[in-house]
């Protein structure tokens, strides 16, 4: 089977490397094909250098806006146009949504709203091509790439963002004058006039060609400046040319779908709503499309444009504004009907669920995202300590007393498999902290998200320890909680009981304000003392039940061992718990 696996990579590579070859000879073949093609793989590196350059020069503005002005539809739908317009890409302001929804920084209709304004932001990009496709922009493209590559060398990460952004600019004009002339010198070659049907038929396949090509490429922009190049040089007509414009915002889902794949069932309901805006957008326009060519006319005229080519923008911003201002006013409803018609299975708790990778350039966001991967760690040690101790998470978040659940609830039949728990629910995720806590991008300045970073860590491992400990003590609790000795039977159901009153505590702590939980966090720092104390008080108490003849001396042994192993154990989870629910102490 092994063998049969190599082989199966060994012929993909080959096949991989023999279409590489091909397609190498084509374009040497073909060599005017190869002009545009080049055009778009430089007009793509332009928008990606573009995109990171700005994501570099912001620092963490970017993730502190969303996270902070986001909080209303209207503020959701400016930040993502805003931030497209500025960032010039609607794919990275995609991905960034579907990252800090998937970790549960931001709601679904927040995250809908930056996805609504991201398509408007997007035609931004249809208006700086359009303008610069009329100029002899090539001049400009080589000053700015060698000016750029000079600031991209310096040290100074401001100067190296600036640099990224004047090679993303450089690139971005160049790609488009390479697509431009590659239309000039191939008219013979590619005639897309053959398929420049008049009326709704050729609405219907440029619509559909639009999609094609924006969905292979994955660049609506690289697809416009294909689109203006064709129009500019008689391959098709004004009409058809905003149908695939109009198409390449269908085409524009397949991005969100794509980087959804590996997100939480939150990201995939975010990809949904943008496929809900683009497809209904195109299914609003299709049916009145030639009364959508009168109003874009109409306000062509007003701002004294006559160009085709501008009119390309102008519609490509109409019918965004359209769909923002349609399915704008019912985000919450398309909310609601994705949470009531799209559910996971079952939330798969052995698996880390915030820890996007998306995440790490942005570090106070993944900061967040580890807290919050910390919480979802202690959820499963506390339900595998609560489990053990004969508790369920109820029974813990509960007010009814612990002597009382001892007494009418039976322990639980099921054998508790602590080797297995620890390696499915525990140990997995305290290896994703570690791993996703290393690839966090901080600052050289950033000492304090350092500290942060290293005091979760510890925090992870702490609670990982305690629930390791757990299995040394698990056949002692079992056994002397359902013996035949009284004395003996108290001594463990008092264990039990304290055990479970702490993770009450915790309980109770994440449910009130910060100033209350400040002082339950304090209460906890005395009871670590208190842990320390434990050891002399139950020898004296042993010793009197041991003179007296209630337990052996055998029994007496396993009560000290024990209850000095659950008194380390709670000490971890303090410790752990004092770090990841840390607050603010009251305000003077």
């Amino acid at each position: 089977m092994q063998k049969k696996i190599i082989r199966l990579k060994s012929l993909k590579k080959a096949l991989i490397f023999a279409l590489v070859l091909l397609f190498i000879y084509t374009l040497i073949t073909y060599d005017k094909v190869a002009n545009i093609l080049a055009g778009i793989a430089i007009l793509l590196i332009g928008m990606n250098n573009l995109s990171s350059g700005f994501k570099n020069f912001s620092g963490g503005l970017l993730e502190s806006i969303l996270k902070q002005f986001t909080n209303t539809s209207a503020k959701s739908i400016l930040f993502g146009t805003l931030s497209t317009v500025v960032m010039q890409s609607s794919s990275l302001v995609c991905v960034l949504s579907l990252s800090f929804l998937s970790a549960g920084l931001i709601t679904l209709t927040q995250g809908i709203g930056i996805l609504f304004g991201a398509n408007l932001g997007n035609s931004a990009g249809s208006w700086l091509i359009a303008l610069i496709s009329g100029m002899k922009i090539a001049v400009l493209a080589l000053p700015l790439l060698i000016s750029g590559v000079l600031l991209f060398f310096m040290k100074d990460t401001i100067y190296k963002a600036l640099g990224q952004i004047f090679i993303g600019i450089g690139f971005f004009f160049l790609g488009v004058d390479y697509i431009k002339g590659g239309f000039e010198h191939v008219k013979e070659l590619i005639d897309l006039a053959r398929f420049d049907f008049e009326g709704f038929r050729g609405i219907l396949i440029f619509t559909a060609l639009g999609a094609l090509l924006t969905g292979i490429i994955q660049s609506s922009h690289a697809t416009i400046a294909l689109i203006i190049a064709a129009l500019t040089v008689g391959q098709i007509s004004y009409e058809n040319a905003l149908a695939a414009t109009l198409g390449t915002s269908v085409g524009g889902v397949v991005t969100a779908l794509l980087a959804a794949l590996s997100t939480s069932i939150e990201g995939k309901k975010l990809a949904l709503a943008n496929c809900i805006f683009n497809f209904g957008i195109a299914l609003i326009i299709l049916p009145c499309f030639s009364y959508c060519i009168l109003c874009v006319d109409f306000i062509a005229e007003l701002l004294g444009i006559s160009s085709a080519v501008l009119k390309i923008a102008i519609f490509h911003s109409f019918f965004n504004l359209i769909a923002v201002l349609i399915f704008g006013l019912g985000m919450r409803q398309i909310a609601n009907f994705l949470n009531k018609n799209l559910k996971s299975a079952k939330e798969n708790k052995d698996r880390p669920l915030y820890l996007d990778p998306n995440l790490t350039p942005y570090p106070d966001t993944a900061l967040e995202a580890l807290k919050k991967e910390s919480e979802h760690l202690y959820d499963n040690v506390c339900a595998i300590i609560a489990h053990t101790l004969g508790f369920s998470r109820k029974d813990i978040r509960s007010s009814t007393p612990f002597k009382e659940l001892i007494q009418t609830k039976k322990w639980f039949k099921k054998e508790v498999n602590l080797g297995l728990l620890y390696q499915n629910k525990i140990k997995i995720l305290f290896e994703a902290i570690m791993d996703f806590s290393a690839k966090v991008q901080i600052p050289s300045d950033g000492a304090e998200q350092h500290h942060r970073i290293f005091t979760l860590k510890l925090a992870a491992k702490n609670l990982a320890e305690a629930s390791k400990n757990l299995t040394i003590i698990q056949a002692n609790i079992k056994k002397y909680s359902l013996c035949d000795n009284p004395n003996l039977a108290l001594e463990y159901n008092t264990i039990r009981s304290n055990m479970a009153e702490l993770l009450r505590s915790v309980e109770e702590l994440r449910k009130v304000d910060d100033e209350r939980a400040y002082l339950i966090i304090k209460n906890f720092a005395k009871a670590k003392e208190i842990l320390k104390e434990v050891d002399h008080q139950t020898l004296g108490k042993i010793e009197s039940l041991l003179v007296a003849g209630k337990i052996n001396t055998a029994e007496s042994i396993s009560i000290l061992n024990d209850t000095t192993f659950i008194a380390k154990i709670a000490g971890e989870i303090i410790e752990a718990v004092e770090i990841i629910f840390s607050k603010e102490g009251p305000k003077a």
